[in-house]
């Protein structure tokens, strides 16, 4: 029973263990997260995008039949007239038949003048228009379309420098803290030393310089306490400002973070195909395809319907004797524009040509920085190995020197000097730490293997 009990109990502890692992590593996870869903400039970003969607929809519309209300009213007065001469034409022959009749059924009428400009005339009608034709209407949807994975990219590769500089920001308070907590142990330390010195001059074994010695060493470290607390709290005000948190926010510190960060990583020295820069150029390329089809399209005609419904005439009486029906197609083919067209379709197929060449040197460069940032991240792999032995190394020389000082063979001066190695000691394995730590997070940018939403 007592077995049973015991390994219950291990059990527990291990899966206590387990969980506060798992916790903290998605701390750093949940902190990402957090900056990319508030971050002011991701959502500035997020409107060119949404422009980019609203411009598809633009572009989609022109496939619809457009329909509108045109109303125009005229007043005029003067202008151009022509005369009319139908009293001279007609007064006679009236004259003629009215003798022959015996009547006056045939009434002298006047000459007329006709002016040219419409008065008290109204014109209004219902316009309806119809693309049956249009070539051009399905590239320029197809360029919105890539202009919106542009935006989409374009959104992502900032995401990507978020999260890079989200991560540095934490790893420098990581090290911020520790260097704090260095200096905290440190102050510990000289302090211990300073009333083994006051015991040692109160014990006539030391004389009292040693006691101003171990104080000035007091104060050195707290200066030093105080430079790492302010490097704290500034390195705690930028990271929450990149999370747009108050300045002052506290912040988690996952303690598990370096050391699962110190196994290298296995890496494909292939430039990714997914990084947002190479996947742009290729967009960018199908849009200047397209385009050159677009501009080819001048060799086709277009093609659209229209009809037109509504009431013409003088005054507003909207009547039988005013309504009017007009519809029709409107066929536009453009033969020849001093070849222009085909300039334009020659300087197209240079641009994807320039493209294309930058394409490759843009796969070469990052093939470089692939290669480089893995080589600076193993480096500094082997740097914090080497930081790890030399602070086991300069502990257990302090220890043997404060053991040979309290038994009076070894000088004050050096077991100041153990301390201050130690502490270097310490304050460097941190750094390295940090470095490690950077080169990954400059390596998973590099590589693009953060996964975003």
């Amino acid at each position: 029973m007592i077995k049973k009990a015991q390994l219950k109990l291990i059990l527990l502890l291990l899966l206590a263990l387990l969980a506060k692992q798992s916790f903290a590593q998605q701390i750093l996870n949940t902190y990402v997260k957090e900056g990319l869903d508030s971050n002011l400039a991701i959502r500035q970003q997020s409107f060119d995008l949404e422009k980019a969607k609203l411009d598809l929809d633009r572009a989609k519309a022109l496939f619809l039949p457009q329909v509108g209300v045109n109303a125009q009213y005229t007043l005029a007065s003067g202008g151009r007239k022509i005369d009319v001469p139908l009293g001279d034409l007609l007064n006679s022959v009236y004259s003629s038949l009215n003798e022959i009749t015996s009547s006056t059924k045939f009434p002298q009428v006047q000459n007329q003048s006709i002016q040219f400009l419409p008065n008290d005339f109204q014109d209004t009608k219902i316009e309806l228009s119809v693309p049956i034709y249009n070539p051009s209407l399905g590239y320029n949807k197809k360029i919105k379309e890539e202009l919106i994975n542009t935006n989409q990219l374009e959104l992502n590769k900032y995401k990507r420098e978020l999260v890079f500089n989200i991560k540095q920001a934490y790893f420098q308070y990581l090290q911020a803290v520790k260097a704090v907590e260095i200096y905290n142990n440190a102050l510990a330390t000289v302090n211990e030393s300073l009333r083994l010195n006051e015991k040692l001059v109160k014990n006539n074994a030391a004389t009292k310089d040693v006691i101003l010695k171990a104080k000035a060493e007091v104060s050195k470290v707290e200066t030093s306490l105080t430079e790492a607390e302010q490097n704290k709290n500034n390195a705690a005000a930028y990271f929450n400002f990149l999370l747009n948190k108050p300045l002052e926010s506290s912040i988690d510190v996952d303690s598990v973070l370096v050391r699962t960060l110190q196994k290298e990583m296995e890496v494909l020295l292939d430039v990714p195909s997914n990084r947002e820069e190479l996947q742009q150029l290729k967009i960018s390329e199908k849009v200047l395809e397209t385009n050159l089809k677009l501009n080819d399209t001048y060799k086709l005609p277009t093609l659209n319907g229209f009809y037109n419904a509504g009431f013409q005439g003088y005054g507003y009486k909207f009547n039988n004797d005013q309504f009017y029906q007009l519809g029709g197609l409107q066929l536009k083919w453009n033969i020849f524009s001093g070849n222009d067209n085909k300039l334009k379709f020659k300087q197209a197929q240079i641009d994807i040509e320039a493209l294309q060449n930058q394409y490759s040197d843009a796969e070469k460069k990052l093939q470089l920085q692939l290669t480089t940032a893995y080589n600076t991240y193993r480096a500094a792999l082997k740097a914090l190995r080497s930081s790890n032995d030399e602070v086991i190394s300069t502990k257990e020389v302090y220890r043997l020197m404060q053991s040979r000082y309290i038994q009076g063979s070894a000088l004050q001066i050096e077991l100041i000097d153990a301390r201050t190695e130690m502490t270097t000691a310490e304050l460097k394995y941190s750094l390295a730490q940090l470095t490690v730590l950077n080169k990954a997070a400059e390596l998973e940018r590099v590589m693009a293997t953060y996964k975003l939403d």
